[in-house]
């Protein structure tokens, strides 16, 4: 045997050694989870908890020396907890379908994969399944980088009483999929609205003839094309793989660092954190001085807004609901004397949830 066989055979065996360490290091942090979750179903404490989560998060990128990036030791941890939650109850999670979509791979990133994934067919109907209970949590986009806000989401917060458990941010590259290398044969594309927009310019530049086709995803952009074998979809590799299509361009969104913000709505409250976001959603008497009234309260104890959209009032022409995001939990004392003077103002007050920030783990 040569010296390097040898020291590759002395390598190995100390992995070997490690390897069987690490298993039953894992198993016993496993059964301290199943102890964690008997207590919290005997106390009626929700499963999932998006603080703690965030400072196991915390804690194991602090700890990461590497060689190993801290990103990989975040998704080793992601699993490990989507695990042991599996094991006290596996969760149901609502997203926008069908599998593939970026909404998929955000509730995977989130959530991992021991979960049950319960693809559906909009986006009110993920809110809608999980207000009855039949879903534990749902995954909706609210937000993108380059395109704003995603309005169907917005107004679901209006017509239910879900909140915000938890954010997430997720980069977003398109794919042209489809079996049809020849461009300029190609007289149809779908994609998802908001998805097409982010791709306007490429489209324009290479597909100028093609029907642009909106769809209700970008996976179902990409079912389609695998069944009709018609024309090329605008969606995610994955989809590509999942739907056995070939990638005939990559990367053809207009603005590289594209990312969509998403949330995870449902009926618990999540516990303060260090860095916590709060979401709100109020309408003002129209008259002069209203929003500016409102804006000076936050502005008046330093508190930063990330967010402000508006959204027309159905019954009413020409008024508007404002969805507003700043830092702060709402158990804070200032934060909470913040929100009585703001609601003192308002015709229509909501507070849509306190969670913590996801701005130092986007994905």
């Amino acid at each position: 045997m040569s010296s390097a066989e040898e020291e590759l055979k002395k390598l190995r065996a100390g992995i070997d050694s490690l390897d069987i360490e690490i298993i039953g290091l894992i198993q016993k942090r496993a059964g301290f989870a199943q102890e964690i979750g008997r207590v919290k179903k005997e106390s009626g404490g929700p499963i999932y908890r998006p603080d703690r989560e965030k400072d196991v998060y915390e804690k194991v990128t602090k700890l990461s020396g590497g060689p190993l990036p801290a990103s990989v030791i975040r998704a080793i941890y992601r699993e490990m907890m989507s695990g042991t939650i599996a094991l006290e109850h596996p969760l149901k999670i609502g997203f926008l379908g069908p599998e593939g979509s970026f909404s998929h791979s955000a509730m995977r990133s989130k959530f991992g994969t021991s979960i049950d994934a319960a693809p559906q067919t909009s986006i009110p109907d993920v809110f809608r399944m999980v207000e009855e209970g039949k879903l534990d949590y749902g995954v909706v986009p609210v937000e993108n980088s380059t395109e704003g806000q995603v309005s169907s989401t917005l107004d679901m917060f209006l017509e239910t009483d879900l909140i915000v458990y938890s954010e997430l941010y997720q980069r977003i590259s398109f794919s042209l999929l489809g079996f049809e290398t020849d461009l300029a044969a190609v007289k149809k594309i779908y994609g998802i609205r908001i998805g097409n927009e982010q791709c306007r310019n490429w489209i324009s530049a290479n597909l100028p003839n093609a029907e642009v086709v909106d769809t209700s995803s970008t996976a179902m952009a990409a079912k389609l094309v695998s069944e009709r074998k018609d024309g090329l979809a605008i969606a995610s590799k994955i989809a590509g793989e999942i739907y056995n299509l070939n990638v005939i361009a990559e990367g053809i969104e207009d603005y590289s660092g594209n990312t969509t913000r998403f949330l995870v709505i449902g009926k618990t409250e999540s516990a303060k954190t260090k860095e916590d976001k709060t979401s709100i959603v109020f309408s003002i008497p129209n008259q002069t001085g209203s929003l500016f009234a409102i804006l000076k309260t936050f502005n008046d104890v330093s508190v930063n807004l990330t967010k402000i959209e508006s959204r027309p009032l159905k019954r009413n022409l020409w008024e508007y609901h404002f969805f507003v995001d700043f830092i702060g939990h709402k158990e804070d004392p200032k934060i909470a004397e913040l929100l009585q003077k703001v609601k003192s103002q308002c015709t229509l007050f909501k507070l849509l949830g306190s969670y913590p920030t996801a701005g130092s783990f986007p994905t």
